[in-house]
């Protein structure tokens, strides 16, 4: 039977179109144009399950890329974020550090010293849709920083405003030439001289150190009827002090004083009934009441201002 098969043949005839050609006959043993068929059926098949996988391949390749792309792109946008969220909790803080140092100066309230954001101010992003939301949250940083770099401009001008008037506060009398009770005030007296007190008595004792009310320069120290030994301070802005009576004084004329700085000594001298310090504010000459300076703060000093 085998031998059969063996020697069984078949004919592939090739006919040209015009009769006049000599036709072609090819002899293909059986068993050959079996192999033949199942080799092409196994060669067609291979071929398209290849393409196939290779199409489901090159898919899951490009989602994969896809996902990493935007995994690195997710991750890098969140490092961004918690890079300006920690810049812009920085600034604040300083800017609040800032503003409590000047309310401080100002005799204001420190409410706040600390930025602290609890879990009720805190946004969980999904990462389903955060490009759209980081677009958003870069927009209004940039927003916030453009807005603190106003503040510190506006806190720079207040910080220097302030300055000023700390300067101008050194240089106003607004401390106490000796620490005693007030015994004569400012203004018409009957005791113990009939007329205008232009200044204030403070009762201390002989020989107390009597200091300086603010910065200045000396501008009188000698002799001067009726105040005895005298020290007069120039400390701009038109104002002036004056402390009389004194036993000793301790500086000269044209010298530098601090707020603070130790002018005289208590004494009795001039028209004393006894041992006390005489001091006045002047103004452009014109006598104030010193006891609307003493103890004057920045907010009261700069509406005197």
């Amino acid at each position: 039977m085998k031998l059969r098969e063996k020697n069984k043949f078949f004919t592939v005839m090739v006919l040209p179109h015009d009769a006049a050609e000599r036709a072609l006959s090819l002899r293909i043993p059986a068993f050959l144009l079996r192999y033949l068929i199942v080799f092409l059926l196994v060669a067609v098949s291979i071929l398209s399950i290849s393409i196939i996988y290779s199409s489901f391949l090159s898919g899951k390749l490009v989602h994969y890329k896809t996902v990493v792309t935007g995994s690195v792109e997710k991750d890098r946008q969140i490092d961004q974020f918690a890079s300006d969220t920690g810049f812009i909790r920085q600034e604040l803080q300083t800017l609040l550090d800032q503003n409590n140092a000047l309310r401080k100066a100002l005799g204001l309230k420190v409410e706040k010293t600390r930025i602290v954001i609890g879990p009720e101010n805190k946004q969980n992003f999904g990462l389903s849709n955060l490009r759209p939301k980081a677009q958003t949250i870069t927009s209004e940083l940039m927003l916030t920083k453009r807005e603190i770099e106003e503040a510190k401009i506006s806190l720079a001008e207040v910080k220097q405003r302030v300055d000023t008037l700390m300067a101008r506060l050194a240089q106003t009398p607004t401390a106490w030439p000796v620490y005693g009770p007030i015994v004569s005030y400012f203004g018409y007296r009957r005791y113990p001289w009939r007329g205008m007190h232009t200044g204030i008595d403070l009762d201390v004792g002989y020989g107390t150190p009597v200091r300086s009310t603010g910065d200045g320069v000396v501008s009188f120290t000698g002799w001067r009827s009726g105040y005895g030994r005298t020290v007069q301070v120039d400390h701009g802005f038109g104002l002036s002090t004056l402390y009389a009576h004194n036993s000793r004084i301790r500086v000269v004329a044209g010298q530098k004083i601090k707020k603070g700085q130790v002018l005289a000594n208590v004494g009795n001298s001039g028209y004393s009934t006894g041992a006390h310090c005489h001091y006045e504010v002047r103004r452009n000459g014109a006598p104030l009441n010193p006891t609307a300076f003493l103890g004057m703060s920045i907010l009261t000093a700069s509406r005197y201002f």
